[in-house]
């Protein structure tokens, strides 16, 4: 990376950068002064190209000025903001103080030849203020066109034993933060009530439906009251401290040797359980609840979140002649229809179903048979217990296939407290459902060890907009009223599918930063019809990912992005059960022309 002098010749190079754009210098000037030793300097991506860069100042939205508790007292700047495209990346963040103000400008770069997607990307940078030294005094900082300040009550210097100055006063420690936060999934739609419609809080569930999609969302709150354990080294590591989130989730490690750490939050510890169980990890370490941070000495690793989604939410308190009763549908959980099995098997279905009312399913309302004739077996089960609005629940049901070959369908629906059914979308003509079919000699086969499958296809998902602005069909629009579309992230038929990519699997979720896993367990290309298998798996947890700028992968990709299963996303994580083939692990890309 080039080094940058002279702050306020800086300053007017970046306000001439919006009105034109040229091929950067490479060589420096003759006479170069010396790095100011209050920058700081962000590593160069290594996935940008060589050739025409623009670079400009960055988008901040919003500053947030954080005093750590230690002393010498440590400043942190958080600024978060936006990108513009999915190819513009931070370059540098500079800062510079005179007398009492703080001025910092946040750099982006951008190769001006590639093609980019359109979307807006967020970023969040925390940066270290240098007030080693400072005295006592109210300070302003001004980032980007963002105004913030902070007040040190005292000078803010280390002593030696005679009361004097050190000669340096460089911290030596560091410390960790973070937040412990409510991963928020609210959909709409479902089973006999049309499409379900995500909210944006979510992603696609490899196992069917949608789950929270690990990324700490504006508006999502803490959770208080959580322990959170730090070990030495690499995960799995306990012992060395612990702490317990505030009243926003937040929790601090301070005064840490420069080492590597473990933070972890265990759902069963005694204080947790009440408070997190039931539920699952969305956020880093999405199995464990856990993460390895690395301090560096002076510097807080901040953003060391962990997020988890409920499965059972608080109950609000409602009036029950006026909220709203509906059952919306996520996922057959056992028993998929069409299911073959012999006459009078015994077998157990289970839905996983969400409460999509204002209404708090109380341990009163019932699952209910509604067929004049019924399936035998269970006709009625009582919620084992409460389920608030937006939350899901798993409902279990014992059934007994009929004895005569041929297909059959048991419908279900919800009773409330006072025994009035409602269905799916809140309407009593539809209802949750199982078809099966009941044939000779059909059996359901135990499944035999290493035998599970994972595939699907990769396609190119087309979205061509005409020189009079107008999208055709298969596109989508960005944002209402952008005028930006994209493609829809559904395989049509008009378009074809990619051969010979590279798609890799490795064990475990994958990585919830949207990084792709270090390690692959195997690798595979995809075929003539850009499908793709991964044979002899046993039951257990996998990473299904393509990293598009891999070696073997960047000529047959770049430029564009990603469009299913969500925007920028390259990786799944899948669950498998022992035996089952998961054949709908699909992946469509969106090639970005001028």
């Amino acid at each position: 990376m080039k080094q940058l002098h002279r702050f306020s010749l800086l300053l007017l190079f970046l306000l001439l950068l919006a009105a034109c754009r040229g091929n950067v210098t490479e060589e420096p000037p003759a006479t170069m002064a010396p790095t100011p030793t209050n920058t700081i300097a962000l590593p160069t991506p290594t996935d940008i190209p060589s050739g025409e860069i623009i670079r400009g100042q960055a988008v901040v939205d919003s500053i947030e000025v954080e005093i750590l508790e230690s002393f010498p007292v440590q400043v942190n700047v958080i600024a978060r903001g936006s990108l513009p495209d999915g190819c513009t990346q931070v370059e540098n963040v500079i800062q510079q103080r005179t007398d009492t103000t703080f001025q910092i400008v946040v750099t982006t770069l951008r190769p001006a030849d590639r093609m980019c997607t359109q979307a807006i990307v967020p970023f969040t940078e925390t940066i270290p203020l240098d007030v080693i030294g400072l005295a006592a005094g109210t300070y302003t900082v001004q980032v980007n066109g963002n105004t913030g300040s902070f007040t040190l009550a005292v000078d803010n210097t280390l002593t030696t034993s005679t009361g004097t100055a050190a000669a340096t006063a460089v911290p030596e420690n560091g410390n960790i933060s973070g937040r412990v936060w409510h991963d928020v999934c609210a959909v709409a739609g479902g089973e006999g009530g049309g499409e379900i419609v995500p909210g944006t809080g979510c992603i696609a569930d490899p196992a069917g439906g949608f789950r929270a999609n690990g990324v700490l969302d504006a508006g999502e709150p803490g959770i208080a009251g959580i322990l959170v354990e730090l070990g030495a080294g690499a995960c799995p590591s306990v012992g060395l401290d612990s702490t317990t989130t505030d009243a926003n989730g937040n929790f601090t490690f301070a005064d840490l040797a420069a080492a590597a750490y473990c933070v972890s939050v265990n759902p069963l510890a005694e204080q947790n359980e009440p408070l997190l169980v039931p539920g699952e990890w969305t956020g880093a370490g999405a199995e464990l609840g856990s993460v390895t941070v690395t301090v560096e000495a002076g510097v807080t690793a901040a953003d060391v979140n962990l997020g988890w989604d409920h499965q059972f939410l608080p109950i609000p308190e409602v009036d029950p002649a006026t909220c709203t009763n509906i059952i919306l549908f996520v996922t057959d959980v056992t028993i998929p229809d069409d299911t073959e099995m012999a006459p009078g098997t015994e077998f157990v279905k289970t839905w996983r179903l969400r409460n999509g009312g204002t209404c708090p399913w109380t341990t009163d309302y019932k699952f209910v048979a509604i067929d004049e004739e019924r399936l035998a077996g269970d006709t009625e089960v009582a919620l084992a217990t409460a389920v608030a609005p937006g939350q899901t629940v798993d409902i279990s049901v014992n059934l007994i296939a009929p004895t005569a070959p041929g297909t059959y369908r048991s419908n279900w629906q919800m009773t409330d407290a006072a025994g009035a059914r409602f269905g799916v979308g809140g309407f009593i003509e539809d209802a949750i459902y199982l078809r099966i079919i009941v044939a000779e000699g059909a059996t359901i086969a135990t499944p035999v060890p290493n035998s599970a499958v994972i595939g699907g296809v990769v396609w190119a998902d087309y979205c061509v907009v005409q020189n009079n602005g107008s999208p055709s069909f298969g596109c989508v629009e960005t944002e209402s009223g952008s005028g930006i579309y994209i493609a829809n992230g559904t395989y049509n038929t008009y378009e074809s599918p990619i051969t010979d990519l590279t798609i890799s699997l490795s064990s475990g979720v994958c990585p919830a930063d949207g990084t792709n896993p270090t390690t692959a367990l195997s690798t595979t290309t995809t075929d003539a019809e850009g499908l793709y298998r991964f044979t002899g798996l046993n039951a257990g947890v996998y990473c299904v990912w393509i990293n598009a700028f891999a070696t073997e992968n960047i000529n047959l990709l770049i430029p564009g992005d990603w469009t299913f299963p969500a925007r920028g996303v390259g990786a799944l994580t899948v669950t498998l059960a022992a035996g089952v083939e998961r054949l709908n692990v699909d992946f469509g890309w969106d090639y970005q022309f001028d």
